[in-house]
């Protein structure tokens, strides 16, 4: 991960002492070497230690959107929403254009955001949920209904789950009508485009020693 802000503290390059070199003048070099590398070492904490320290720090995130139109070919099937674009990748990816990928095992937050249009009048339900390596993940599911022809609406999921390094996370969607989809709209002055989707994912913690 880059670090522009703050020096990293590298591993101090000890003297060797020669045979010909007297103890004292060993001892001289050597704790002129150490006193810069603790120096720095305290330097390095006390940045990261401050009350602004958090700005120096790295993590795992990612934010991921689709510029396309997403229909569902049939109702009461589940479909994975689309990510073709990256805005952010910092350890974290998308392959095959669904599945949002971490590097690193941790417990990540995901903030989902998808536009849903509606072209016909009857009431429709929308469903998202969550697959983890391909497998639902129980208690996941959260409904929308969307009704009238022409209208627009979003639904917003926010959640955290853990994720093992080599897992995956899909959001899935689901319909009772063909009539919904999601959709992107153009960019229209005074607005830039309006994506179909948007995910954000974060890693805020380590996995617990016991996994749910």
């Amino acid at each position: 991960m880059a670090n522009d802000l703050i020096n990293q503290v590298t591993n101090p390059a000890l003297p060797v002492a020669p045979r010909e070199t007297s103890l004292s003048t060993y001892l001289d070099d050597l704790n002129n070497i150490l006193r810069l590398f603790f120096n720095g070492l305290t330097n390095t904490v006390n940045l990261l230690s401050g009350d602004y320290g958090g700005r120096f720090i790295s993590t795992p995130n990612g934010k991921f959107f689709s510029t396309v139109d997403q229909n569902a070919g049939s109702t009461g099937t589940a479909y994975a929403i689309q990510f073709e674009n990256t805005y952010l990748g910092e350890a974290m990816s998308v392959a095959s254009n669904t599945r949002i990928t971490p590097t690193y095992s941790g417990v990540y937050n995901f903030e989902v955001s998808a536009q849903l249009t509606s072209s016909s009048a009857a009431a429709k339900t929308v469903d998202v949920w969550i697959k983890r390596s391909g497998t639902d993940v129980t208690n996941t599911a959260k409904q929308h209904v969307l009704s009238g022809s022409g209208s627009i609406d979003a639904i917003n999921y926010n959640f955290t789950i853990d994720v093992q390094a080599g897992q995956y996370i899909e959001i899935m969607w689901a319909t009772s009508d063909t009539d919904v989809s999601l959709n992107h709209q153009a960019a229209s002055s005074p607005r830039p485009v309006v994506p179909s989707a948007i995910v954000s994912a974060f890693l805020i913690s380590a996995l617990p020693e016991t996994l749910p």
